[in-house]
């Protein structure tokens, strides 16, 4: 698989949808990201940030006392994580189940992001929502 596969922008009707190996870099390139979004990218987030390196490992490495995670929070920015889990069967078989989980930023800090960093789960995608992406002033 590559890493282009996980290079994409989806939106729905509530939701912009940022895969997981896209850098603000290549979001700023693209037609299909808002442009209030690269406006923030362009006039907030390059002051934390590299704009080279992914949206996914900023995450990471984000001090929750620093000016952009006030905006992804305002942003409403939502993280999705994945990991394995046992689960047994009827008969007692143990098998492995992958577990989808959507968290806030907040949420993600607090609980799961040491978990991403061990390895023990892989975020997936994240998302900011339209409605809050439109009442933001930049």
């Amino acid at each position: 698989m590559q890493n282009d596969d996980f290079k994409y922008v989806i939106q729905d009707t509530g939701n912009v949808y940022f895969g997981k190996e896209l850098t603000y870099t290549e979001m700023m390139a693209r037609d299909d990201v808002p442009f209030k979004f690269k406006a923030i990218i362009n006039g907030h987030i390059t002051k934390d940030t590299d704009l080279e390196q992914k949206m996914s490992d900023h995450l990471l490495e984000l001090d929750t006392q620093s000016f952009t995670y006030r905006i992804f929070e305002q942003l409403k920015l939502a993280v999705r994580v994945c990991y394995k889990m046992q689960k047994s069967g009827l008969a007692g078989r143990k098998r492995e189940k992958w577990v989808h989980k959507t968290c806030p930023i907040k949420q993600f800090c607090e609980e799961y992001r040491d978990q991403v960093k061990a390895h023990q789960m892989v975020i997936e995608d994240i998302s900011v929502s339209k409605l809050a992406l439109m009442i933001i002033n930049i």
